[in-house]
């Protein structure tokens, strides 16, 4: 348990000691490289070896300090019998779920944004050591800010690994993992304030049971300025995630 408390405590220091090297920053400039620091608890409840029930809340803020956004987003995903007989290395799941995001801004007026989506993953190819995943989202971002709603709908697509260190993928107890992602964007219906246009992110975790299991990750995030084409920036996003998943 003191293991287990002092990396906790030393993936926290790590983000803060980044956040706080960027203190100093005034504003937003073009081609600006700002830090934030996201932090998350995710869950994930197997009600059958096809339906799950899962979702995640946490928060997340920005340096220079202008805003600190909070947000829940509950999810249901179906897995269906596989269609050949190798269905195990080639899964295809169903995702439907909600977000509700609030970002509370230091001077400027607050936003709240209710954001639905469907997706599809596919799960493969699969080796011993070595697993990746395509998923496919399509959201649609209902927006409010400054008194004014707005409707805006992007799709996103991600590739996604996993490499797990000296266990398969069944024997989780007290293992790391390395994962890494690849995410693409594309506005559909513009809206408004920033927009991702690609994120990069590699990771680390450690599971220390089947049930948790503990990310940090280290991503870039390129935005573009909805209202100004030429206008964008560069953030480097240190995330801390706690996964709990329920049998």
């Amino acid at each position: 348990m003191t293991s287990i408390k002092n990396q906790n405590i030393f993936f926290i220091v790590v983000i803060l000691i980044s956040l706080q090297s960027t203190a100093q920053i005034d504003q937003f400039k073009n081609g600006d490289l700002n830090r934030q620091a996201w932090f998350d608890y995710n869950f994930n409840y197997h009600k059958t070896d096809r339906f799950n029930i899962y979702g995640d809340t946490g928060f997340r803020i920005i340096s220079p300090y202008i805003w600190t956004r909070y947000y829940i987003r509950p999810a249901v995903s179906y897995t269906p019998k596989p269609l050949f007989k190798k269905g195990d290395k080639l899964r295809t799941t169903y995702h439907f779920g909600i977000g509700t995001f609030f970002t509370n801004y230091v001077e400027l007026p607050n936003h709240i944004e209710i954001r639905p989506f469907q997706g599809i993953q596919l799960n493969w190819p699969s080796f011993k050591n070595i697993s990746f995943s395509h998923y496919a989202r399509l959201e649609q971002q209902i927006e409010n800010f400054d008194g004014g709603w707005s409707f805006g709908v992007r799709a996103r697509y991600m590739l996604s690994g996993n490499i797990t260190w000296g266990n398969n993928n069944e024997n989780v107890i007290n293992s790391f993992f390395f994962p890494f992602h690849v995410e693409l964007f594309w506005n559909l219906d513009n809206t408004a304030g920033f927009n991702d246009v690609i994120r990069i992110t590699p990771g680390l975790g450690y599971h220390f049971n089947p049930n948790w299991r503990l990310e940090f990750s280290t991503s870039y995030h390129k935005r573009k300025f909805a209202e100004a084409d030429n206008f964008e920036t560069n953030d480097i996003v240190f995330r801390l995630r706690i996964y709990y998943d329920i049998f």
